[in-house]
């Protein structure tokens, strides 16, 4: 991810929210190594809910926002320190918020000016559009499903359900597989999708960890993803050391680390 020039914060003018119609002017600030960039095409394309602001100048955008739904928001463009003193204001009310930055010591230190606290979280992908993941043998007992609106409602995953939304916008938008015991969710695995990319995400519940389920689930939301064309993308904190591992057995090699300036609003 290549760091954005920084501008004067006299020349930086306020974000303004961003209409719909105008959504897709914003990818131009995006590079296509940025990560969590599947989230940030879902967002444009309207396959998950969030919101975007941006500054534009003579027509064209500069610096922008764009914030989900779940604890993932996106900046990019030139980058100054009110832009961070901006955007904490501007997500006022949205909880758990990471935001991901351009890297550099000034972003950082901008954003520790304005409250935030940093991080850092890890970008695994395949160097092949055309991988395709294994096929892993579903445990006894368990039965491999396609997620549907009505098993979306049922999930013990709360951040599925912020990423998401709605079941309905789920089942329009989103792909998913679950293994189930007993009427019940074991283990799921979702995919955002957006920009040729399917970006991976699991949970398990607790009575069921440590089985193998995980991969299960993991390995035939990315088979999906592969099977459509996109590529798979995983991203983790630099100190998850379970989905690192997934991450690894899945065929995903980490490309790089990145930034993330961490607060509660």
């Amino acid at each position: 991810m290549s760091a954005a020039p920084p501008v004067p914060a006299s020349n930086q003018a306020r974000l303004v929210e961003v209409a719909t119609a105008d959504l897709p002017r914003l990818v131009s600030l995006f590079d296509t190594d940025y990560p969590n960039l599947a989230f940030v095409h879902a967002v444009i394309d309207g396959a998950i809910p969030g919101r975007a602001w941006a500054h534009f100048r003579n027509g064209a955008p500069v610096t922008c926002l764009v914030a989900t739904t779940a604890p993932f928001c996106l900046a990019a463009g030139a980058m100054t320190p009110a832009f961070f003193a901006e955007a904490k204001a501007l997500l006022a009310g949205h909880g758990d918020v990471q935001l991901v930055h351009s890297p550099g010591p000034e972003t950082s230190a901008w954003a520790k000016q304005a409250g935030f606290t940093a991080g850092r979280r890890l970008h695994f992908t395949h160097a092949r559009s055309d991988f395709i993941a294994p096929s892993p043998a579903v445990p006894d007992g368990y039965e491999l499903v396609r997620i549907d609106a009505e098993t979306f409602s049922g999930l013990d995953s709360p951040m599925a359900r912020s990423i998401f939304g709605t079941s309905a916008q789920y089942a329009e938008h989103a792909v998913g597989f679950a293994l189930v015991k007993d009427g019940r969710v074991a283990a799921d695995a979702h995919g955002v999708i957006g920009g040729g990319l399917i970006e991976l995400g699991i949970h398990t519940h607790p009575d069921h960890r440590r089985k193998g389920l995980a991969f299960v689930v993991l390995a035939a939301a990315s088979r999906w993803g592969g099977e459509q064309g996109l590529r798979s993308v995983m991203t983790c904190h630099a100190d998850k050391a379970p989905s690192i591992a997934l991450a690894r057995k899945l065929g995903l090699t980490e490309e790089f680390s990145y930034p993330i300036a961490k607060v509660i609003c």
